[in-house]
């Protein structure tokens, strides 16, 4: 077949199997005319299924990422959008025969379509370890080159089969973005094949070519059709697109002239895979900027009007602006905790002040509420916040300054923190923070450069590596205001069932919609008492023979566990909590008792306890309390009757207790809080209902208040309850 003939053929096959149809199978509708797959090989493979509407194939392409059709993810007439799936998704991979529990399936947490082809990225709730990726080629597919297809549709005799499939098939043209295919030994590409990966083996190392797109389905079981091949969209030339959407951070600025630029850069590496500018400018004279979320930034200018600026698309950067509020032009400063905090400096008395962002997109002044005055004495150059509650600056004098901030500081208890650095931080004209331990500076030469902090929640700048060899860009730099997108915010929520299986879900801090919930199908072995979270992979539980237990948590979703007895008895705490900065506490009747956790990791010996005292140095009791929750570093919270009671524990051990709300906290079976004033109470009816403490510290409740946004409020909450403080580190769950 002459290349002439094999454009036309081509594009006739394009029109019409899209009239006929995708290949987005029905419920669980693999290649036609071709071997199953033997167990091990082409493990890359992904399943994907779209709610209970179709389900494709895919290929891991990235532990965090697998490529499929965009196509699968159509819900009626619209177009793809970039963001969550239109209906909950999940993606098996490294599961050659489905019938097994060989390899790992999770949850899809965003969706990311290419712009002119019928390709999406998806994102997966937690990264696949254990299955090597598929490398993509990055040479073009040629006339009559031998390509195999693997996917999980209809064959010529399954509607449903349960193994994967491959075939082999031969280029019969190649054009802008896509390749026909022809099959060989009767191979066809069915319904559930789409997003399939066509690979290439280049000496021994398989190449992702294209994934399958459309085909005439000659063969496929229920088919009648007798024209023959298939299209595949070519991913070979979408290495810079792809690298760009799998880099994790974003910087968002604006230049002197008003246009918005717009930079990712990975992490990693510190390579700079994307800086773009906008053709447009603002408007109107920028002044301050905190970036929300991927497509949301809140920009003040110098008349005291905030703007919230959507971006609409990154290349080329296009956006629009809606003017939400006024009454800004004191500040001069601010920055979002992608948890729902705002913060801004007034410039004059360099007073910080705090508000909370109660949607996700704030429409007005009302979508930003609960002001609290923090404190005085604020006159960083520039912050940047790099986790819940806090905030990173630089001085004048070269400091690089940490706080963790609480609420209003009227009684001292409104924030703490120190310098992390005494010297060489003069220079940056702004520094920006993603989360994770990750700094960028800017200088006034246009030199951007990058640092790691390996713990940055521990007030220590020892653990700050720089790469003053290796910057992101020496030059170029040149906006006036920088801000980068936070690494998603979430409250994870750990639970114990009756039957001894473990629960995690993470809510959105902002719209309270549940982003992950997870049962595990193990189950811990023994029946559970009380549970502590101390971070994000490490869990403490006692039984109800005494025994203490620490879990691991190996996936959160799906949930995987394993146990570790820590042979020690005596543990027959009735509520375990631990405080996010080093401390354990435990009730034991009408005892409290606390205990220094050295490890993040702990074994028994790394848990030495002894009781906290009345004032008269007696072992404190009375606190047989139905609920306890940590809300900081000894910080208690806990129901006494209808009466919400804090307790604060100092230095000697000895406890004070302050009665917050004197009625409606009656009836609850758990209370958990991530700290920052955020509450979460379980009733008895299994309802979780979020509520908000402005200065969770102050001693007083008059400003603690429901906080049930969208999605909060939810039933079916297991009955032990436990939350990962923000202060906790590592934190696996804050991730791009």
């Amino acid at each position: 077949m002459s290349a002439h003939r094999s454009r036309r053929w081509g594009a006739a096959l394009l029109g019409a199997t899209v009239a006929a149809g995708l290949l987005g199978g029905g419920a669980a509708q693999a290649v036609a005319g071709a071997q199953p797959v033997p167990d091990g090989v082409y493990r890359f493979t992904a399943k994907v299924t779209f709610g209970d509407v179709r389900a494709c194939s895919g290929a891991l392409i990235d532990p965090d990422w697998v490529v499929t059709a965009a196509s699968c993810f159509a819900d009626g007439a619209a177009p793809v959008a970039a963001g969550a799936p239109a209906r909950p998704s999940t993606v098996v991979v490294g599961r050659t025969d489905l019938t097994t529990g060989a390899g790992q399936q999770r949850t899809i947490t965003h969706v990311t379509p290419h712009p002119g082809r019928n390709l999406a990225l998806v994102r997966l709730s937690a990264p696949v370890t254990d299955v090597p990726p598929v490398a993509l080629a990055t040479t073009a597919p040629a006339a009559t080159e031998a390509l195999t297809v693997t996917g999980y549709g209809r064959t010529s005799t399954e509607w449903v089969p349960d193994r994967l499939h491959q075939g082999g098939f031969t280029v019969q043209d190649v054009s802008t973005g896509a390749v026909g295919l022809l099959g060989t030994s009767g191979a066809t590409i069915c319904k559930g094949d789409a997003g399939g990966p066509a690979f290439r083996d280049n000496a021994g190392a398989v190449e992702l070519v294209a994934i399958a797109a459309t085909s005439w389905q000659k063969g496929c079981l229920g088919e009648t059709e007798t024209r023959d091949g298939a299209t595949a969209t070519r991913v070979d030339d979408l290495g810079a697109w792809v690298r760009e959407q799998l880099a994790d951070v974003q910087i968002f600025g604006v230049l002197g002239d008003g246009r918005l630029t717009y930079s990712v850069i990975d992490s990693e590496t510190g390579d700079l895979r994307a800086d773009r500018t906008s053709a447009v400018a603002l408007g109107f004279a920028p002044k301050a900027m905190a970036t929300l979320n991927a497509d949301t930034i809140l920009i003040t200018d110098t008349g005291g009007s905030m703007y919230r600026v959507d971006v609409t698309g990154y290349d080329p950067l296009t956006y629009t602006t809606t003017r939400i509020t006024s009454g800004w032009s004191p500040y001069d400063r601010i920055t979002y905790d992608g948890y729902g905090s705002l913060y801004y400096i007034n410039g004059s008395t360099n007073q910080l002040y705090r508000r909370t962002v109660t949607r996700a997109k704030p429409a007005s002044a009302d979508d930003l509420t609960r002001t609290t005055v923090i404190d005085t004495g604020f006159s960083q150059k520039t912050i940047t916040s790099p986790g819940a509650g806090r905030i990173l600056g630089t001085a004048s004098d070269g400091r690089l300054l940490s706080y963790r901030i609480y609420g209003n500081d009227s009684t001292g208890t409104g924030w703490s923190g120190g310098a992390l650095a005494t010297t060489g931080w003069a220079g940056p004209t702004h520094v920006v923070s993603p989360g994770g331990g990750l700094y960028y500076a800017r200088t006034s030469t246009g030199r951007l450069d990058r640092y790691r902090d390996a713990n940055p929640l521990d007030g220590s700048g020892a653990d700050i590596q720089s790469f003053p060899a290796d910057p992101v860009s020496t030059s170029g730099w040149n906006q006036v205001l920088l801000s980068a997108r936070p690494w998603t915010g979430l409250v994870s929520v750990f639970g114990t069932r009756p039957d001894g299986r473990l629960s995690y879900t993470a809510l959105d801090p902002v719209t309270g919609e549940k982003r992950i919930a997870a049962v595990s199908q193990q189950t811990l072995g023994f029946t559970p008492k009380a549970m502590a979270t101390l971070n994000s992979d490490t869990l403490l539980v006692t039984s109800t023979e005494g025994r203490l237990n620490r879990v691991d948590v190996v996936s959160l979703d799906p949930l995987v566990f394993s146990v570790v007895d820590l042979n020690v008895g005596g543990w027959t705490h009735d509520r375990l909590v631990y405080d996010g900065n080093g401390t354990l506490f435990g009730t034991a009747g009408t005892f409290l008792r606390r205990y220094r956790v050295n490890k993040a990791k702990p074994v028994a010996a790394d848990l030495p306890g002894w009781p906290v005292y009345n004032g008269d140095r007696t072992p404190a009791s009375g606190f047989g309390v139905p609920t306890l929750a940590a809300t900081g570093r000894n910080r208690l919270l806990a129901t006494a009757g209808s009466i919400l009671v804090a307790y604060e524990i100092d230095a000697n051990d000895v406890w004070k207790r302050t009665d917050l709300v004197a009625t409606g906290w009656s009836g609850l079976t758990s209370l958990v809080s991530p700290g920052g004033g955020q509450y979460y109470r379980r009733d008895a009816n299994g309802v979780v209902t979020g509520w908000f403490d402005l200065s969770p510290f102050d001693g007083n409740g008059s400003d603690v208040a429901p906080y049930v946004p969208a999605g909060t409020a939810s039933g079916g909450w297991d009955p032990i309850l436990s939350a990962r403080p923000y202060d906790s580190w590592p934190d696996s769950t804050r991730r791009w």
